[in-house]
């Protein structure tokens, strides 16, 4: 990505987007889409340069769940299966949608204690065969420079 966070191998065929908060570049959201619309791969990167401390970033984790990955927008629709530690210190949420049939898995984390970084791969249910290998790969290949 632009500041350095992560890198990760993708289909050549899937598109990029990227959307940074003009207002003061503190939000960096990068979405990889698949050919056909039915799963994506999106890291989202937030600094502004305060430290987070606690159980902030597991809070800012379930708040940009239920904002951008829910089916209403709001609490309640996210239903978190598992949510475990990784070797690398990050979280993984595995989850889905009560109101609409998709799911995904998200990992976050926070570097250089300012920065929070949230990694999510999703995927249309009916879809969970065709691009379970490729996202697999996806979250596999995600390392840092």
């Amino acid at each position: 990505d632009q500041n350095g966070y992560f890198e990760i191998d993708l289909p050549g065929d899937w598109t990029h987007t990227q959307d940074v908060d003009t207002e003061d570049n503190y939000w960096y959201w990068d979405v990889f889409t698949a050919p056909d619309g039915h799963a994506k791969v999106e890291n989202v990167v937030y600094d502004d340069g305060t430290a987070w401390t606690g159980s902030q970033n597991g809070k800012q984790a379930l708040y940009l769940l239920n904002k951008f990955f829910s089916n209403t927008g709001a609490e309640g629709d996210i239903r978190i299966s598992d949510d475990s530690i990784q070797k690398d210190g990050s979280e993984r949420l595995t989850w889905s949608s009560r109101g609409a049939d998709y799911s995904g898995v998200s990992f976050f984390e926070v570097r250089h204690r300012t920065a929070f970084l949230m990694f999510t791969a999703w995927w249309d249910d009916e879809y969970a065969d065709e691009y379970g290998d490729t996202l697999d790969g996806i979250i596999a290949s995600y390392r840092t420079p």
